[in-house]
């Protein structure tokens, strides 16, 4: 939306703000260091530059000091090389307004901050400079995003489809829009507040909220079964379609399947978030079975820290199982191309999810997946006793079992290895693209697609 409005939708900006050319303090003390580089007059610092990973090349922040050495104005600069936004700093740090510009340097936006009586520093304005020949002026973000959206909107023609991907940021925005739109909603997880119980427990509000808004069009799943409970838990009659989130690209199609005697023996990887959703405690458990039967095996846990609570809780179940050399945890990773190669089983134990993109992926690396058979995506994902396994929740008993089952078996372990691959060509784009068409045109047509 900024990049829209700051005129800077492009991938490559030609102007970019060379650091040596930045007009710094008259007589101030230069020191360059490795990322950064200060300037100060006496003993006051006034100045500093930051940089972005490329050393001293492109601009990040930088920043003015008083004279008592407190941040007032903080410049930060877009990775693509332009200055983008001016930040004002109030007396406790807090910023007080921001400007906004364009790579060449316009003023496009501004916002104002104030203190609330009770405390709490809120967005009290924000403001489109001469946007168009005029100004226009807001009182939140969901103003704004509105206003974004109806433009966007009529400069295609107006009449488009909207899909909400991450409602609690965009659907405010999408809802309240005044122009002729339609207007989906993209269900990335469950949708009751109890996962294992969708036809029991409640549906979430913001679920709530979709299925009785004449102003939302209908909802996207990524299951069939998830369909089918929602609308036996919700009794609605609003127009629900199903399409999986999983797209492998033509790189990991085409990837060639390392055969498992080239791989290290009993290696076997999660990736999960560290949090509840993931049962993680459920996977070691597991793995202190498989390990006792095979003493090379290892398992990598690949991850974001949600809880820092809770890793520490898994680090002492690993260390308490004498697992220390075994289990080792890494943090998340952009490319785990090399990790899926070198694996021989991926073992989930979530409590819930919305599909399971990581299996989808694991899968086009050749790498069998167990799995509870939990709500939702397992059971689309794996076929059973072919691309791996599903296994009851809860019974990490006997996803060890079945884990071993494979372990064990040389020959079975690639023959469920050549499948896993063999089954990720279904996630490939043609599949995606035509189930989109399917909705597309369902809802042109306002009929169910069930």
């Amino acid at each position: 939306m900024f990049d829209y409005f700051q005129e800077a939708v492009q991938t490559n900006i030609e102007n970019i703000v060379d650091p040596n050319k930045l007009i710094v303090p008259k007589d101030s003390l230069e020191i360059r260091k490795a990322g950064s580089w200060l300037y100060s007059l006496g003993d006051c610092l006034r100045m500093k530059i930051t940089f972005f990973k490329e050393q001293n090349k492109r601009i990040d922040t930088v920043s003015i000091f008083d004279s008592f050495g407190h941040e007032v104005q903080r410049d930060r600069y877009d990775v693509r090389g332009f200055l983008s936004l001016r930040e004002t700093l109030d007396f406790d740090g807090n910023v007080a307004n921001e400007t906004m510009f364009t790579p060449t340097g316009k003023i496009v936006y501004q916002s104002y901050y104030r203190r609330t009586p009770e405390g709490n520093v809120i967005n009290s304005l924000l403001r489109l400079v001469n946007y168009r020949g005029n100004d226009y002026y807001f009182d939140n973000l969901d103003e704004l995003l509105r206003f974004f959206f109806d433009e966007i909107n009529a400069n295609a023609d107006g009449n488009n489809v909207f899909i909400s991907d991450r409602s609690y940021i965009v659907e405010a925005g999408l809802v309240n829009m005044v122009t002729p739109r339609k207007m989906l909603c993209y269900a990335h997880n469950v949708m009751t507040t109890i996962p294992d119980k969708p036809l029991t427990s409640p549906l979430f509000d913001q679920v709530k909220f979709e299925l009785a808004s004449p102003k939302v069009d209908g909802l996207i799943l990524q299951t069939k079964a998830q369909l089918d409970d929602l609308r036996k838990a919700s009794k609605s009659k609003k127009l629900m379609m199903v399409i999986p989130s999983a797209v492998l690209d033509e790189r990991e199609l085409k990837v060639t399947n390392v055969p498992m005697k080239k791989r290290p023996k009993h290696q076997l990887i999660t990736v999960a978030r560290i949090h509840e959703q993931k049962h993680l405690e459920h996977t070691i458990l597991a793995f202190a079975l498989i390990k006792a039967k095979l003493t090379d095996a290892t398992l990598s846990i690949y991850g974001f820290v949600n809880d820092e609570k809770l890793h520490e809780k898994l680090k002492k179940l690993v260390a308490d199982k004498g697992l220390t050399d075994s289990v080792f945890f890494h943090n998340y990773i952009v490319d785990l191309r090399t990790a899926y190669e070198n694996a021989s089983l991926f073992l989930s134990t979530s409590r819930y999810e919305g599909y399971g993109m990581a299996m989808v992926e694991a899968l086009s690396y050749g790498v069998p997946i167990i799995s509870y058979n939990i709500k939702y995506g397992p059971a689309d994902i794996i076929l059973d006793g072919n691309n791996g396994f599903l296994v009851k929740s809860g019974d990490y008993r006997k996803l060890a079992l079945k884990a071993l089952s494979l372990l064990q078996n040389p020959q079975k372990l690639q023959t469920f290895s050549n499948k896993a691959k063999q089954s990720s060509q279904r996630y490939n784009f043609r599949n995606s693209w035509k189930a989109w068409q399917q909705v597309l045109t369902t809802i042109e047509r306002g009929t169910s697609h069930d």
